[in-house]
């Protein structure tokens, strides 16, 4: 009694298929033993930085926190788009950038016309 193999079965190599290789996250700096669990995503503490440092600019007219909001959001977006899979929060930190954006902008436009009037007054005491 023998077992005949049809001729359309491609021949056994002896190695099973091991299928696609498991998605790993990238560990990140100063968490070497730390790695996420599987679809476990975390917030980026950047990012939610940035859009309260850049709300507190805009609602309260401390104005001098916006541009340090813009430059944590920078940083937040390039963390998350160098670890595709690890954050959930990129909308905070568009936010926290736009945010950051807006305030810095009402600063250098505040700064200018600050500037204007203390020539302004400087040229009329002056006359």
């Amino acid at each position: 009694m023998s077992y005949e193999r049809p001729q359309d079965d491609p021949p056994y190599s002896g190695t099973p298929n091991p299928g696609p290789e498991p998605t790993r996250y990238p560990l990140q700096p100063g968490y070497p033993d730390q790695q996420p669990a599987y679809g476990v995503l975390r917030d980026n503490s950047n990012a939610t930085v940035s859009l309260v440092l850049g709300l507190v600019g805009l609602c309260t007219f401390v104005l001098i926190a916006s541009p340090f909001a813009w430059w944590k959001a920078n940083q937040a977006l390039r963390e998350i788009d160098a670890n595709p899979g690890v954050y959930n929060n990129r909308g905070m930190a568009v936010g926290g950038q736009i945010t950051g954006i807006i305030g810095t902008v009402f600063l250098a436009l505040f700064l200018i016309g600050g500037a204007i009037l203390v020539f302004v007054l400087l040229a009329a005491s002056t006359t």
